[in-house]
């Protein structure tokens, strides 16, 4: 039975659209489509765009009938699914929900609580539990995301503090400002956060709300495609570049300003210098200090930018492994894996 609908923008209990999308995600998708269906807060729809699975997701989906809004189309990655998502919504606040990742039972009543104490923000990003693919936890990632105004930091570095897609919520009403997504491969995430920030203020919920799941389809996914992520930078760039023309912004973001963008071109050459790496260090603790990175994930960006640009080829395998499963492959000369304990006691 589908949960009645309030749509009534002046009261505090607004109707919340979750979109989740899903692309042969059967193994995970229930537990996904449980973790909303069980919220506290009750004054939603959720809707799920099958962007043309070819497992059992659609007899998955099927399977819980009026409880959601089902929607099956043609493989068109995920940012066509989010555009169909969000057209078919009717929610004054939409959360967007991976298929494989898993929203606490209390994510969608904390963050109408936030929208409605913070009527400046458009966007909230809130912490989470990384988990493996039977649902251990594998760890509790460190919050802190920028809170405001971030345009500044988006003209100067490309970049600010945000959360992942499944712990991303906004105001219907900015989101119409800048949808559909545009066709370009830039993650839809990425997306809205190099584009939302031009139309206001953006929030933050200093706690984990969803438990974030690795597995072997999507660790370090894209990771040493190098001509991918230079093509996600350029893209970004142009995103930030696009909406500050929009709003009479003449400031421009300056792709040289983007530390990562540096050191995949290095890498992509396999020409590094010491010259460069000096730049890339500098640049990275300006970067560090302006953004407000912990001294942990300024130091991993340090390490990882000085590898990719003193030892090019060094860098291709940590990109491909990350700081630990580097360090631990340097030392054993064993390719290691991700390890979590086995728990079922994921909190719906």
């Amino acid at each position: 039975m589908r949960n009645k609908m309030n749509t009534d923008s002046t009261n505090q209990n607004p109707l919340v659209s979750v979109i989740i999308d899903n692309y042969n995600y059967g193994r995970f998708i229930k537990k996904a489509i449980d973790s909303v269906l069980h919220q506290t807060y009750r004054n939603f729809e959720l809707i799920v765009v099958d962007d043309g699975s070819t497992d059992n997701s659609r007899e998955i989906i099927e399977g819980y009938q009026d409880k959601l809004i089902a929607i099956f189309q043609e493989n068109g990655g995920q940012n066509a699914a989010f555009n169909t998502g969000f057209a078919r919504s009717k929610g004054e606040i939409i959360c967007f929900l991976d298929s494989d990742d898993i929203y606490y039972k209390d994510k969608l009543a904390k963050v109408v609580a936030a929208f409605n104490q913070n009527p400046e923000w458009v966007q909230i990003s809130h912490g989470r539990t990384t988990v493996d693919a039977e649902g251990g936890i594998v760890g509790r990632d460190p919050i802190y995301f920028n809170q405001g105004d971030v345009k500044p930091l988006l003209l100067q570095w490309g970049r600010y503090a945000w959360a992942v897609t499944s712990a991303l919520s906004y105001r219907r009403s900015v989101l119409e400002k800048v949808l559909p997504f545009p066709k370009q491969p830039t993650a839809g995430d990425t997306y809205l956060t190099a584009t939302v920030p031009f139309y206001g203020q953006i929030g933050k919920i200093n706690q984990p709300l969803m438990y974030y799941r690795k597995h072997g389809n999507n660790v370090q996914a894209n990771s040493n495609n190098l001509t991918y992520l230079i093509k996600q930078r350029e893209d970004t760039a142009n995103c930030i570049n696009n909406a500050a023309s929009k709003i009479g912004i003449n400031q421009r973001f300056d792709l040289k300003r983007d530390i990562d963008y540096r050191s995949f071109k290095i890498l992509q050459s396999n020409r590094g210098s010491l010259t460069q790496t000096l730049q890339i260090i500098w640049m990275t603790l300006q970067e560090g200090v302006a953004i407000g990175h912990s001294f942990k994930d300024t130091s991993e960006r340090l390490v990882r930018r000085s590898i990719c640009a003193l030892f090019p080829d060094e860098g291709k395998v940590y990109m491909t492994l990350g700081l630990r499963r580097y360090l631990r492959f340097k030392l054993t000369g064993i390719k290691p894996q991700l390890i979590g304990k086995k728990s079922d006691n994921l909190q719906f």
